[in-house]
């Protein structure tokens, strides 16, 4: 009875220590993310919808690229996105559209970023590897695509104390592996390569690299932004359980009147970070 009385306090003062713990330092088991993508409006301004968003509600903002029509034609553009952003925080990623560089000035959003147009941050035990996919633009640039292809071999060899590799692009550059939605994306981007070699495309020099990651345990989810003029969102799995995502909207303007989801729900992506579990689910949320 007296080691059994023993046992019963020790287990109470451990129980009290970690309340009190808890109450200092409250446990944040889950993080949310948001991924938005072809978020223009107008030439220098954003959706209204997704400028009016509550992001204080995420840990992680994802910009899927193509934030407004011209984004680097003038500076104040870039100033407006910083002020919404807080582009130079690491709770902020951006993968670059065509439309956030095809003006040059790239160096605008550098700046402000701190870091490259292709680059990697680890949070809470998730490795994010962001993608430049606007190499092409104006001549193919391909000493960057060669160090970019370089870059993403190091991180896919490397990679070990992480649950989960994310990575982010503008354009879908996976759509060989899936006929049924090819067209769903606002272009095709499979034909892009990653390397001076152009066979070495996406499926045939990048996919490789993720499925050895994915052997190793570590959930592989890429997730693309140059979506809305087709569809807003997109979902398909592959055979080795790799996870495609992809998500954009199509905003109310005489431009977007086009293209069939015009008038349609809008949809942005909403991420769950199950710390504990190591776990990551996602939801597609009507903007309205």
């Amino acid at each position: 009875m007296v080691v059994k009385r023993i046992k019963q306090i020790i287990v109470f003062l451990i129980t009290i220590v970690i309340v009190f713990a808890f109450s200092l330092h409250p446990p944040n088991f889950f993080q949310y993310y948001v991924f938005l993508g072809h978020t223009y409006k107008t030439a220098d301004k954003i959706d209204h919808r997704v400028e009016n968003l509550n992001y204080s509600l995420f840990d992680q903002v994802w910009l899927g690229g193509d934030i407004c029509a011209e984004t680097t034609k003038k500076k104040s553009t870039v100033n407006y996105i910083n002020k919404l952003f807080k582009l130079g925080e690491n709770s902020t990623q951006w993968a670059l559209g065509n439309h956030d560089i095809r003006n040059g000035s790239v160096d605008w959003i550098t700046d402000l970023t701190k870091r490259k147009s292709y680059y990697c941050e680890y949070v809470n035990g998730v490795t994010i590897m962001v993608l430049n996919t606007t190499f092409y633009l104006k001549g193919y640039d391909t000493l960057e695509t060669k160090r970019q292809f370089e870059f993403i071999e190091q991180v896919c060899d490397t990679i070990d104390a992480s649950s989960h590799l994310i990575v982010l692009s503008h354009n879908a550059p996976w759509l060989s592996f899936e006929e049924t939605n090819h067209y769903r994306p606002n272009t095709d981007g499979s034909w892009m390569f990653f390397n001076f070699d152009p066979t070495l495309d996406y499926c045939n020099g990048v996919y490789p690299k993720l499925q050895k990651v994915a052997r190793r345990g570590i959930k592989v989810i890429h997730i693309a932004g140059d979506f809305g003029q087709r569809a807003a969102t997109y979902s398909y799995k592959t055979e080795d359980g790799i996870q495609f995502l992809g998500s954009g909207i199509s905003s109310n303007t005489s431009y977007h009147e086009k293209f069939p989801t015009h008038g349609q729900p809008d949809s942005i992506l909403v991420l769950r970070h199950d710390i504990v579990r190591q776990s990551i689910d996602w939801k597609f949320i009507e903007l309205e």
